[in-house]
C-alpha cells in the first residue's frame, strides 16, 4: 500500500448535509490568580466552550437528516474506486513476484529428508554384462506416503537376462515418518518403469523389458506376488522394451472407455481404470483395467506410422495432453493431442483415433504432424500442467526444448552446460523443470526455469554420481526423489512457495 501515495486524482468534494449557515463561534478559557501559603493552596478554572450547532439544525427536515448515503457520495465512489482497486491489485502483484526488496533473487535451500542404498541386502541382484545394478523408475503414491523403486539393468547386450525387483517405501510414524521398506515384488526381467495412479493409492502398475504390462492392488500387500496381479496379454508389444507407461486422467479415461462400450457393449465398471503403454516396437497400448473384477482388456492399439512405407520408431517416451475443462473459450485447445518421442530424435503429434473395423494383421496409425527433431535420443517428454498445448523435451544431448502443439518449430531452445538424464515438471510452478544430472559432480538435480532459460538458484540438491530417475510429490510439502546408477534413493524437501517468479515468467 506505499505506493497508493503516488496516485494522482482530481479533488472530489460534495456538500454537506446542513443547508443553514452559522456564524463563528469562538471558545475561552479563563484561569483565575491563586495564591500560595504555607499549608496548602487552591486553584479554580473556568472554561466556557461553545457549539457549531444551532437549534436550527435540531429542526432539520426528517427527510435530509435520515437520507442515505449522503448526496454525491455514490458518484464520488463511483470515480475513485476503479484506480484504488487498480493500485491495490499492482501492490498485490508486487509482493507476489518480489519476495524481499533485493533485486537480487532468493536463493532456496532444500533439506535432504532421506537417503537410503536400495539394494544393500541383494548387492548382486541385476549384476552382469559387467555393469551394476541401477534405479530404473521411481514413483510416488497419490498421497505421497509411499515411492516404488525399480532396480535392474540400465542396458542390455541382446535381451534382458537379469532378474527385475521393485521394492516400496513407506512412511512410518514408528521410524520417525521416515519411509521404511515395506514391500518387495519380483519379476523375472529388469522392470523398466513403475508407476502409481494418480488418484488411487492402491494400483502400481510396471512394465517389463519383455513386453509385459502388470497391474497389481497394493490393498492386500501380504500376497502382492501370490494372486494379487493383472498381467497383459503375451505379446502386445511384440516381446520388446516397454518403454512408457501413463495412467489416464478423468476426461481421456472417460474417452477411452466410452470407446470400449462401443465397441463391445459391455458396461463401465464404476472402478475401471485405463492405462497406457508404449514399447520400442512402435505401437502404443490402451488399456481398460479393473483390479477389482480382474479386468485387463486391450481398447485400442495404435502402430506408429503404420500408415506409411517408413521404419516404425523405437519410441523413448511419450505424454498426453493435460485437460483445463474450467479454461475460457479462447484458452480451449485440443484434449486428445498425445506426443511421442523416439530414440532417433523424432517427435511425433498423434491424436486419439476412435477403434473402426480394422484387419487383425493391422492397428491404426494416430500420427498426424511431424516437429522439428532433436539430433539424437528423446530420453523424455512432457506436457506443461498449467499452460494448454505446451510441453518440454530433453536429448541426451543436453538440448531442452521447448514446443507448442499448434507451430512445427520450437518455442525455445535450451543448450544445457552439464548432462542431463531425466526431468520433471514442477507442480504449482509453471515454468520450472526439475533435471536430473548425468555425471554430476556437485548438484545431482537442477532446477531450470524454462521462461528465462536461467538455472533457480537451489541449495541442498548435492551429490556425486549419475541420476538415472526423478520423482516429484506436491501432496504437503514438495518433495523430490533421485535414483543413482549405484542404487541410492535421496530425497530432499524443496520450499517450493519460496521460489520467485516474475510476470514474464509466465508466458514463453
Amino acid at each position: 500500500m506505499s505506493s497508493l501515495s503516488g496516485y494522482d486524482s482530481d479533488a472530489i468534494g460534495f456538500e454537506s448535509v446542513s443547508q443553514s449557515k452559522r456564524l463563528e463561534t469562538s471558545t475561552s478559557t479563563q484561569t483565575s490568580e491563586y495564591g500560595e501559603s504555607g499549608v496548602g493552596s487552591q486553584t479554580n478554572f473556568t472554561k466556557d466552550c461553545g457549539s457549531t450547532a444551532s437549534p436550527s439544525d435540531l429542526n432539520a427536515q426528517e427527510d435530509v437528516l435520515k437520507e442515505y448515503p449522503p448526496p454525491g457520495l455514490n458518484a464520488f465512489l463511483r470515480k475513485v474506486l476503479p484506480g484504488v482497486l487498480e493500485q491495490l491489485d499492482q501492490n498485490d502483484r508486487e509482493m507476489l513476484y518480489n519476495s524481499s526488496d533485493s533485486d537480487e533473487e532468493e536463493t532456496v535451500t532444500a533439506k535432504l529428508f532421506q537417503e537410503m542404498k536400495t539394494n544393500k541386502d541383494t548387492p548382486g541382484l541385476g549384476s552382469g554384462d559387467h555393469q551394476l545394478a541401477s534405479i530404473l523408475s521411481l514413483s510416488w503414491s497419490s498421497a505421497g506416503n509411499s515411492i516404488a523403486v525399480s532396480i535392474g539393468q540400465t542396458q542390455h547386450e541382446r535381451w534382458c537376462e537379469h532378474e527385475g525387483l521393485i521394492r516400496v517405501y513407506t512412511v512410518r510414524r514408528t521410524a520417525g515418518d521416515k519411509l521404511v521398506h515395506s514391500i518387495d515384488i519380483t519379476e523375472k526381467n529388469c522392470v523398466t518403469v513403475v508407476k502409481y495412479h494418480p488418484s488411487v493409492a492402491a494400483l502400481l502398475a510396471y512394465a517389463t523389458s519383455s513386453g509385459e504390462v502388470v497391474l497389481c492392488n497394493l490393498r492386500d500387500s501380504g500376497n502382492v506376488n501370490e494372486g494379487m496381479q493383472l498381467t497383459s496379454p503375451a505379446g502386445c508389444h511384440g516381446g520388446r522394451s516397454v518403454s512408457a507407461l501413463l495412467w489416464a486422467d478423468a476426461s481421456l479415461a472417460h474417452m477411452f472407455l466410452t470407446m470400449q462400450i462401443q465397441n463391445t457393449g459391455k458396461r463401465r465398471g464404476a472402478s475401471d481404470q485405463i492405462l497406457i503403454s508404449a514399447g520400442s516396437d512402435g505401437t502404443i497400448n490402451v488399456w481398460q483395467v479393473n483390479a477389482n473384477l480382474k479386468i485387463f482388456e486391450n481398447v485400442v492399439s495404435y502402430a506408429l506410422n503404420g500408415s506409411k512405407k517408413v521404419p516404425a520408431p523405437d519410441i523413448s517416451c511419450f505424454d498426453f495432453i493435460k485437460s483445463y475443462p474450467l479454461r475460457p473459450s479462447e484458452e480451449k485447445v485440443a484434449d486428445d493431442v498425445f506426443v511421442v518421442g523416439s530414440k532417433a530424435g523424432g517427435l511425433l503429434l498423434c491424436r486419439v483415433k476412435t477403434a473402426q473395423p480394422l484387419l487383425e494383421s493391422k492397428m491404426a496409425d494416430p500420427v498426424y504432424d511431424v516437429l522439428d527433431s532433436h539430433g539424437t535420443c528423446v530420453l523424455d517428454v512432457a506436457f506443461s500442467l498449467q499452460r494448454p498445448g505446451i510441453f518440454a523435451s530433453v536429448s541426451i544431448d543436453s538440448e531442452l526444448r521447448v514446443y507448442d502443439i499448434n507451430q512445427g518449430s520450437p518455442l525455445k531452445v535450451i543448450c544445457l552446460d552439464t548432462p542431463v538424464s531425466c526431468m520433471s515438471w514442477l507442480p504449482n510452478n509453471p515454468c520450472v523443470l526439475v533435471l536430473g544430472q548425468a555425471r554430476a559432480e556437485k548438484h545431482l538435480v537442477r532446477l531450470l526455469n524454462v521462461s528465462g532459460g536461467r538455472a533457480v538458484p537451489v541449495e541442498g540438491l548435492t551429490g556425486a554420481g549419475t541420476v538415472t530417475a526423478v520423482a516429484v510429490n506436491q501432496s504437503g510439502s514438495c518433495r523430490i526423489a533421485a535414483g543413482d546408477s549405484e542404487c541410492n534413493l535421496r530425497i530432499w524437501e524443496l520450499p517450493a512457495r519460496r521460489i520467485r517468479l516474475s510476470p514474464e515468467d509466465l508466458e514463453f
